[in-house]
């Protein structure tokens, strides 16, 4: 029974695979990209919100179908980011586009259809970046200097901060019933991946 889809990047093309129980992955279909990935968030239906990688558009849509779009009605900063340096991920019942700036310490949210932008600074934020939903709409960001996860509310406001007990966490995802939490870093030599559980 499959219970989990995985996505991996590998330059231009996203690999979109499924777990099975006994750990067995099978591809499942290969997206060819114009561009360089850096993260991935399910949007609906098989359209998926990426972030771009030495691309001077920072987000984009792209379907299983291979069409890529541009979201010109959202204004990020106007840079171009490279590996590690932002991440994205999408809150589908508010439609509000989520995204990570390592380098200005910044959560970003953005609402899709209006294209209204809410910047979130915080001293518990510090290098933020890989995001995911939470439960009833919240936001977790992996604070790479703090070594924690940090909640926010639907609005950008900061809940509460999670210490991981991991260096430079960088991936955050949770489990499709909302009762775990696993966390990555990506310090050498003491890689790590942990779980949490979810106090609701």
């Amino acid at each position: 029974m499959i219970y989990k889809m995985l996505f991996l990047f590998k330059r231009k093309s996203i690999a979109i695979l499924s777990a099975s129980a006994d750990s067995t992955l099978t591809l499942l279909k290969t997206i060819t990209t114009s561009f360089n990935c850096g993260s991935i968030s399910h949007m609906y239906d098989g359209t998926f919100l990426v972030s771009s990688l030495y691309d001077p558009r920072p987000i984009r849509t792209i379907d299983s179908h291979d069409k890529e779009e541009d979201i010109h009605h959202i204004q990020l900063p106007d840079k171009t980011y490279t590996i590690g340096r932002s991440a994205c991920s999408y809150i589908p019942s508010s439609k509000t586009v989520l995204f990570s700036d390592r380098d200005q310490n910044t959560v970003y949210m953005c609402n899709y259809i209006t294209g209204e932008v809410c910047e979130t600074k915080d001293n518990l934020i510090r290098e933020p970046r890989g995001l995911c939903l939470g439960p009833q709409d919240t936001v977790f960001v992996c604070s790479a200097d703090t070594g924690c996860i940090v909640q926010l509310s639907a609005k950008g406001d900061v809940l509460k901060s999670h210490n991981v007990n991991m260096s430079s966490p960088r991936a955050v995802t949770m489990s499709k019933d909302a009762t775990l939490l696993a966390v990555s870093n990506s310090v050498n030599g003491q890689q790590m991946i942990k779980l949490f559980q979810i106090e609701l």
